[in-house]
This record gives structure tokens, C-alpha cells and sequence, in this order.
């Protein structure tokens, strides 16, 4: 039987300094629990295991360490956690009185933090002191604190005009000798001055992407990447395309007319990851901050094209396979369009963008798509029942084999009982005298003989028995879920999240169908015609 394991929490953030308190270091954390553990004979019988997380919030437990010790408490491995203080495990106050007061009590772990001198065996029955909970309150409101003085300073660099996030705007780079100053990369403000120009033409996103994709221009990715020298393993396998949204981007960033602009979101809350995009005219705007790389007055001229129309309201259009139907070369999920009518249509995006790539070409019928699914379920229904049918009889037959088997099993160990007592009775009848001791030596190895052959045969069927228990088992599997649909003369959603993963679309209309079930029947290729 495994041991159980101890699990040694260290945590190492950017927020509170700790990179420079040497205290606080992985490697003192190690030490300091490993020490612990020594001088506590009491876990010399446990299995060390740790965990650590390096340079990330303790205001948030999706951190890669954290998480991977809890799916091992989940799966009842771990049953004691320490931890060098509170503020290693969680920042968060709500969410570490939570751990402390109910999710480690439920699970039955034990939890240690050795500044504190916590021990939550020590408070079984009851809660912590309050000096815990004070000291686990402090630690929240200080990372709280000092995230609200990073974002104050921040916003105060950038008030007085200094240049203080962490990326740069596609077409400019830091300054070297002064990183609060940004300077033009000619190259990439080329292809923004060309992407301007194109809309200037008239041309729409679609056509700009379709113009720059077809002349082999790099993206903002690729370019960044080619800049820093990134050896990236996704930029080698296959090549990046310009999208609309990024075009987009570029066209309506008053970055390139040489203003800063900020203050453009806001965190949801301190330590979290969401933030929420604050209203146009609550950004804060810089002049004139950094060399210009478009003029005003073509700025502002592709700007009536994007923030004077009028908002399309526009209605989410309800169909039986949204979301299931991806393109075979590109792996993008297409999109619908409604054309006059009221008939729905499928296209890849990424054929617009492009004259060289490989993806659908032309437009494809969703009624037709829907009717060559039904009856392709239809088929898969069959076959399902079918399935199901040759399962229910061989579970049937199993059922038959486990009672006979069953039958035998108890027959044998009435004879073992009954061999069992026939020796006994015969070492009686020699201690009486009836025997000889060659006459009782030979009775007893033929019964011994006899008790051996029914143990194997015992043995024997048991093994039938969990053979066929386990057949059964892997046999439970309820296809009523899929066949409830066996009338159905429509698809509907339900339908299709039932019985399909997902559907692949080649260039020549070639079907590719993932069932949810592909294992039993595998997928189904067919042809649109």
C-alpha cells in the first residue's frame, strides 16, 4: 500500500519584493519545511512530495503548482499541506479562511504554516485564533495595497508623458537608452502607411487582409517575433495569416498619429486576470508623445468609415449545428451568413483573406448540410441499436454464465466443507485406534488430494466469475440517450450535441463526421453534392 504523502507549498511573487528577500526564496522555503519535517518524528512514515509556483500573484489560485497539488488532495494522495507562512499559500483572505475553515477540514487535511505556528490539528472542532486570521488579513489588504500603488505609479509615469507599458504598439520599439521613449521601425510603418492607403481606396477589412496575405506581407506576430529573433515552433509549422480584426486594430489606433493613449481598461478586480473596457471618452490621451507615423487628417478621414455608421443590430441567428462546423484545411470554424429568403450558408473566413490557400471555396447550403447529417445519424442510430442489441445479448449470456458459474462455485465449497470434515473425522478414528497410522497417513493424502483439485476448481471459477462481472461492467454503457431520436424528421441542437463532436469540411464538399461516440462506430465521410 502506497504511503501517504506530504505536500511542501513554496511560492515565490513579483508583487510584495519577495525576488529580494532572501527569506522568502524557493530554495529557504525547501529548507525551512524539509527542517520542520525532521524535527517532528511523527511524518518520518510520510512521502515527501512539493510543489512550487515562481513569479505569480497570491491573489488567484489558478497558479500551475497550486493546481496540481490540489487534483493530488482530489484524488486523496496528499493528506497533509505545508507551507513556510500563510501569505505563500493565498493572499487572498476569503479564499484562504475558505481552504482553512472548510475545504481541508471536509477532505481531512491537515494543514501546517510554520511562522505561524499554525497546526489545524491543533483547532479540530474549533476555529483558528484570531491572531491567524489577523495575520492572513493583513496579508490580503498589503497585496492589495501594493497592487493599487503599482497602478498609481504607473498611471503617474504615463501622466507625465513617459512611456511605461510592458509592449509597444506594432511599428515601434522602445528607446535603448531611454525605455520611456518609443522610436518608428521603418519597416513595419511602411506596412502601416500601406494598410491606411488601402483604405483610403476603398477598400473593405476583408480586401485589405486578402491584399496583404496575397503580397506575403508579415504579421504584427511574425514581425515581432523576427525582431526579437524567436525561434517559435508555431510561427516554423505553418504560415500566419492577416486577419480582420488585426487590420482593424491598426486602423483605428491614434497611436500612429504620435499620441499615447491610456487608462483604456480597468482591472475587474485586484489580482484577477478580467478587465472591463472603460467608455471612449474616459481614455486618456497623450499628444504628441512619439514621432508620428500617419497624419491627422488621414486618420481621421479612415475614421468616419468605422465610428459614424450607424449601429447594425444585429440578431444572433439560430441554427441546429452552430459551433460544429470547422473547415478541413484551415481547422477555423466557418461562419453563417442569411442570405434574401432566409436560407443560411456556410463560408471559411480565411478564403476571403487569401488567393493561395486551400480552404472551402464556395458557400455551403445548411439545408443540405442538415439533411445529409440526419440521415447520416440515422445511419448511426441503426448501428447503435443494433450495438446495443448484440450487447444486451451478450450481457445476457454473461448473466447465464455467472449464475451456472455461481451454482458450480457453491457446490464446490459444500464438497470442500464436507472433504474438510471427512479428514477430521478420520484423525479421530486413529487417535481411537480404528487406523493404523499407515492406514490414517494414506486417507489423509487422498483427501488432501481431493481438497487441492476442488480449491483450483473454486479457484477456476472465480476467475470466470470476475471475467465475465467485468465484461458486464464495460457493457453498462445507456444508449438511450442516442436512441430517443429514432423518429426525429429534423435536426435539432439537443440532437446535435448529442451525437456530434464536430464536422469537417473540405475543399471538394468532402464530409468529415466526429461522432461524441467514435470509439463504437468511428467517424462518417461523406460528399456534398
Amino acid at each position: 500500500m502506497p504511503k501517504s504523502k506530504i505536500a511542501g507549498y513554496y511560492r515565490l511573487s513579483i508583487e510584495d519584493d519577495d525576488i529580494r528577500v532572501e527569506s522568502n526564496s524557493i530554495t529557504n522555503q525547501r529548507l525551512l519545511i524539509k527542517r520542520y519535517i525532521a524535527e517532528h518524528p511523527i511524518f518520518a512514515d510520510y512521502e515527501y512530495c512539493e510543489f512550487y509556483d515562481d513569479g505569480i500573484s497570491g491573489t488567484t489560485m489558478n497558479r500551475p503548482g497550486m493546481q496540481a497539488m490540489l487534483e493530488q488532495i482530489r484524488q486523496n494522495e496528499i493528506r497533509c499541506v505545508m507551507v513556510k507562512d500563510l501569505s505563500r499559500f493565498s493572499r487572498d483572505y476569503i479564499e484562504l479562511g475558505t481552504y482553512m475553515e472548510q475545504i481541508f477540514p471536509f477532505m481531512g487535511i491537515r494543514f501546517i504554516s510554520i511562522a505561524e505556528h499554525y497546526d489545524s490539528q491543533d483547532y479540530i472542532g474549533r476555529t483558528a485564533d484570531i491572531d491567524i486570521g489577523f495575520q492572513s488579513l493583513l496579508a490580503d489588504f498589503y497585496c492589495k495595497d501594493i497592487s493599487e500603488k503599482v497602478k498609481s505609479s504607473v498611471i503617474a509615469k504615463k501622466n507625465q508623458g513617459k512611456y511605461a507599458a510592458g509592449s509597444t504598439p506594432f511599428g515601434y520599439k522602445k528607446n535603448k537608452g531611454d525605455p520611456n521613449k518609443l522610436l518608428i521601425v521603418q519597416e513595419e510603418a511602411d506596412v502601416i502607411r500601406h494598410i491606411f492607403a488601402l483604405s483610403l481606396s476603398g477598400k473593405n477589412l476583408t480586401q485589405i487582409c486578402r491584399v496583404l496575405n496575397d503580397q506575403k506581407i508579415l504579421t504584427p506576430l511574425e514581425f515581432k517575433n523576427l525582431r526579437k529573433r524567436q525561434n517559435r515552433k508555431e510561427l516554423q509549422q505553418e504560415r500566419k495569416y492577416w486577419q480582420q480584426g488585426t487590420v482593424r486594430n491598426i486602423l483605428t489606433n491614434e497611436s500612429y498619429v504620435g499620441n499615447m493613449v491610456y487608462n483604456k481598461s480597468v482591472q475587474a478586480e485586484v489580482g484577477g486576470s478580467r478587465t472591463i473596457v472603460k467608455q471612449r471618452e474616459e481614455w486618456k490621451v497623450f499628444e504628441n508623445h512619439h514621432p508620428a507615423i500617419i497624419s491627422r487628417e488621414m486618420f481621421d478621414e479612415v475614421q468616419m468609415k468605422y465610428f459614424r455608421r450607424k449601429a447594425v443590430d444585429r440578431k444572433p441567428i439560430p441554427y441546429a449545428l452552430k459551433g460544429k462546423v470547422y473547415c478541413g484545411y484551415c481547422g477555423r470554424r466557418l461562419k453563417i451568413m442569411k442570405l434574401a429568403g432566409g436560407k443560411l450558408f456556410y463560408y471559411c473566413p480565411n478564403q476571403k483573406l487569401n488567393s493561395d490557400n486551400e480552404c472551402v471555396s464556395e458557400s455551403i447550403s445548411n439545408e443540405v448540410l442538415e439533411r445529409i447529417v440526419l440521415k447520416e445519424i440515422r445511419v448511426q442510430i441503426a448501428g447503435l441499436a443494433d450495438l446495443k442489441w448484440a450487447r444486451d445479448a451478450v450481457s445476457e449470456k454473461q448473466r447465464k454464465i455467472m449464475k451456472k458459474t455461481g451454482r458450480a462455485a457453491a457446490d464446490i465449497e459444500t464438497e470442500i466443507s464436507e472433504l474438510t470434515e471427512r479428514k477430521a473425522d478420520l484423525l479421530g478414528a486413529y487417535h481411537a485406534g480404528t487406523y493404523t497410522r499407515e492406514q490414517y497417513m494414506e486417507g489423509r493424502k487422498q483427501l488432501d488430494q481431493q481438497i487441492s483439485d476442488r480449491r483450483k476448481q473454486l479457484e477456476e471459477s472465480e476467475k470466470q466469475l470476475d471475467a465475465c462481472g467485468n465484461l458486464l461492467k464495460a457493457d453498462t454503457r445507456d444508449y438511450e440517450e442516442f436512441l430517443q431520436y429514432a423518429g426525429f424528421e429534423v435536426v435539432t441542437k439537443e440532437m446535435a450535441d448529442v451525437f456530434i463532436d464536430r464536422i469537417d469540411i473540405g475543399r471538394e464538399k468532402a464530409i468529415d463526421i466526429h461522432w461524441m461516440f467514435s470509439k463504437e462506430l468511428g467517424s462518417a465521410e461523406v460528399v456534398l453534392q
